[in-house]
């Protein structure tokens, strides 16, 4: 035999080879997709039609308080350098690293807390060094410091 000859019966009998498991593979897939294509999705239908009882507070339950109303405070603390801003106050329990504001522009620093309406005294931690917030003209003391005075109203 002809090597030409050798050289197409082996392609000839690579090609089967190879076609022969790709059309069993396809036909497989086939139909397995179209097993899944025939799934239909079952309704829910109501067994019989219900009514809601009308709800009665019980006497027993003391009702819960009314929950406070939250409003939005933008902390706004602009300074010039400022590696770290941070805010210390009687709203959070004046530990100043539970909140940390957030530099918006060169010198600008913000952060927004929900709070509830009242009278809220804090200090700015500003690299460390507390300081009364600068924007801020109300002050009081607390604890034998001074310190700056938020009302939200």
């Amino acid at each position: 035999m002809e090597r030409r000859s050798v050289l197409l019966l082996l392609a000839a009998a690579g090609l089967v080879l190879v076609s022969v498991p790709s059309v069993i593979f396809n036909n497989a897939i086939h139909k397995y997709f179209n097993f899944l294509g025939h799934w239909d999705v079952a309704g829910i239908k109501p067994s019989g039609t219900g009514v809601i009882p009308q709800f009665r507070p019980r006497p027993d339950r003391i009702p819960e308080p009314p929950q406070p109303v939250l409003r939005f405070v933008k902390f706004t603390v602009t300074i010039k350098g400022a590696k770290s801003v941070k805010i210390a106050g009687d709203f959070n329990k004046w530990d100043a690293d539970s909140l940390e504001l957030v530099k918006t522009g060169r010198k600008t620093w913000e952060a927004i807390v929900p709070l509830p309406p009242g009278r809220y005294k804090y200090v700015c931690v500003i690299d460390g060094q507390e300081t009364l917030d600068p924007l801020n003209p109300d002050t009081d003391t607390e604890a034998g410091r001074k310190v700056s005075v938020r009302t939200v109203k």
